[in-house]
C-alpha cells in the first residue's frame, strides 16, 4: 500500500467584520464557561453588550449569529434573545424556560 499526500487546504479568509470586531482577543465574554451560574452569566454578558455596543461590525455580527444559529453572544445578542427573535440555536439553549419565566414577572 503506498501513501497518498494530502495538500493541506487554504482557509476561507475571515471576512472584514470578524478581523475588525471590538470582540476579537476577548472570548471570554462572549463565550460561558462550563458550569457557570446565572448571575455570572448575566454579569458577563452585561460586559459583553457594553463591547458590542462600540464595534463597527455590530450588525453583520448579529445578522451572522442569526443565520448561522450560533451559541454565545454575538452582535450584541445573548443565545436566549435570538432564540426569542426566532433564530434559537441548533442545540437546546439552557436557561430558555428559565429566562421566560422572569421575564414575564
Amino acid at each position: 500500500m503506498t501513501a497518498v499526500e494530502i495538500a493541506p487546504q487554504e482557509e476561507a479568509p475571515r471576512p472584514w467584520w470578524m478581523e475588525n470586531a471590538a470582540c476579537r482577543g476577548k472570548s471570554d465574554l462572549f463565550f460561558p464557561p462550563p458550569g457557570e451560574r446565572p448571575a455570572a452569566r448575566e454579569n458577563r454578558e452585561t460586559r459583553a453588550r457594553q463591547v458590542c455596543g462600540s464595534c463597527v461590525a455590530l450588525t453583520p455580527c448579529q445578522d451572522f449569529a442569526r443565520s448561522q444559529r450560533e451559541l454565545g453572544f454575538w452582535g450584541g445578542e445573548s443565545e436566549i434573545e435570538r432564540a426569542e427573535a426566532g433564530y434559537a440555536p441548533t442545540t437546546p439553549v439552557i436557561g430558555l424556560r428559565r429566562h421566560r419565566a422572569s421575564a414575564r414577572g
